[in-house]
């Protein structure tokens, strides 16, 4: 996505009269240009593409090609000063209000193009449903363009995800939905987006990634379980997505382990996402529970159908891409490689150790998904059930991966915790008393941010959405010590009226 700049353009009017600057936004020329208007009852002028002024002129021009230029600059200038004019209001037309800041008091009814983009991007995330945002951490990409059609070509194997990432991602999303739901966080966050150049573009960017991601990741869901599907051929398409669902559960559970994020510790535990290792599902207990149930007969024969599952699948998926994902050795398959199971895997397992038990019925192995679910979540304490699982997820991805780098995010976190603990201890001095009273009705853009921040600083979700963007993003960690040095001046301000 191309970056806009700022650019000021000085339009000489010629002759004794004084220079027009004009402020305006740099984008291609496929994108509309939007110029941020104050909103009146009036309807926006349209803009029309302007032709292009030269960057230098030459050296040997004639007199007649001055004149023309002269004109030509001229007659632009007054083309852009008539289309970016405000229209007359009547001054004594209560609808027409405050007019101190150019984007201040809109009229309910209309929406400036800034923020109606805006808006319209923070509502394209509340079409996510709770599954998708949870498939960012439970769905591998291996699977991200299965199936083909026959005629198409061979996809490239896609870039694979961490587990961080996956992380990193749902937190995003989860507290993008939060925010579009809290009407005084949405406005600051508005407010910010219009005024401040920076946070547009780097909102815009972010914007279009993750909604790239979310569309890959819906792809990769539905890849996941055609794959599922034909490795248990005797197993109707509605009970592999029943059973999608429970994998999202022992997921989330499996890494919400202690160590489920350290390879370091586990050579037999990689960090894509999308996958737990059969040491993690032993945690959870789930080999016990296929042990008592009769499928297999010892921890050393579920170990075999691992392994083998997941190699065969492994060399399936390095087939369909044409590609190879690591080199093979039999020492690896001895020594315990292949251990890791992707859903597709963890359901072959399923459907192999069912086969050999003949009499094991539909109904049986729906029963038994159930077990395994409700096994699963009693793994958390009674604190943990409490939270929103993003939030527990977030709070382990900040502390782990190697020291430096753990040091380094928990620096950025504890600055940003502090932000956090100076706007509630703010919200106590200006709301719910008079002086939040008097602000209420007297509202400026400046105060409508630091609002936006005491209420973001009650909701959870948006606070570690935010964290994230904060240690991640580091053109928006210095955008966010500059609101907040701003917000400060903002409050002694206030606190010394």
């Amino acid at each position: 996505m191309a970056i806009p700049l700022l650019a000021l353009s000085s339009l000489c009017l010629g002759g004794g009269e004084a220079a027009a600057f004009v402020a305006v936004e740099r984008t291609p020329p496929s994108r509309p240009m939007h110029l941020p208007l104050r909103r009146t009852n009036c309807n926006y002028p349209s803009y029309r593409p302007r032709p292009t002024l030269p960057l230098c002129a030459t050296t040997s021009r004639s007199a007649s090609a001055e004149q023309y230029d002269s004109g030509t600059t001229r007659a632009m200038a007054l083309q852009l000063m008539a289309e970016n004019a405000m229209p007359q209001l009547d001054m004594d037309d209560p609808l027409h209000g405050d007019i101190s800041h150019p984007l201040g008091h809109y009229d309910d009814d209309h929406q400036t193009p800034l923020e109606s983009e805006f808006v319209n991007m923070m509502n394209a995330f509340l079409t996510y449903s709770e599954r998708d945002i949870q498939s960012l951490t439970t769905t591998s990409n291996r699977y991200l363009h299965y199936p083909q059609a026959e005629n198409e070509k061979k996809p490239k194997l896609p870039h694979q995800r961490s587990k961080e990432e996956g992380i990193r991602y749902r937190v995003l999303y989860a507290g993008v939905q939060a925010a579009s739901l809290e009407p005084e966080v949405l406005r600051s966050f508005t407010v910010l987006f219009e005024d401040y150049l920076p946070i547009r573009l780097a909102g815009r960017r972010i914007f279009k990634h993750l909604r790239n991601v979310m569309e890959e990741v819906r792809e990769e869901r539905r890849g996941e379980i055609v794959r599922a599907a034909e490795l248990c051929p005797r197993w109707d398409q509605g009970f592999v997505e029943c059973a999608r669902d429970v994998w999202d559960t022992v997921m989330d559970e499996g890494l919400l382990l202690e160590h489920s994020l350290d390879s370091v510790l586990d050579e037999e535990q990689s960090q894509e996402g999308g996958v737990l290792s059969l040491h993690q599902l032993m945690d959870l207990g789930i080999d016990k529970s296929l042990i008592e149930e009769g499928l297999v007969d010892s921890m050393e024969e579920l170990e075999n159908i691992v392994r083998q599952s997941a190699l065969e699948e492994e060399l399936q998926v390095e087939e369909y891409y044409n590609s190879k994902r690591r080199k093979h050795h039999p020492q690896d398959v001895q020594d315990g490689q292949y251990l890791e199971m992707t859903f597709a895997v963890f359901m072959k397992v399923l459907y192999q150790c069912s086969t050999r038990k003949q009499s094991y019925s539909g109904e049986e192995i729906r029963s038994l998904l159930q077990s395994l679910e409700e096994n699963t979540l009693e793994h958390r304490t009674h604190s943990a059930k409490e939270q929103e699982t993003s939030i527990l997820l977030a709070e382990k991805a900040i502390h782990s991966g190697s020291s430096t780098s753990c040091k380094k995010r928990e620096k950025f976190s504890d600055r940003f915790d502090e932000y956090v603990s100076t706007f509630k201890l703010w919200e106590g001095r200006f709301l719910g008393n008079s002086k939040g009273d008097e602000l209420e009705m007297h509202p400026t853009r400046r105060v409508e941010i630091l609002k936006g921040c005491f209420f973001g600083a009650r909701n959870p979700q948006v606070v570690a959405a935010l964290r994230i963007v904060y240690l991640d993003y580091r053109p928006l960690r210095l955008a966010g010590d500059l609101i907040f040095k701003l917000m400060s001046t903002v409050q002694r301000g206030l606190a010394g009226s």
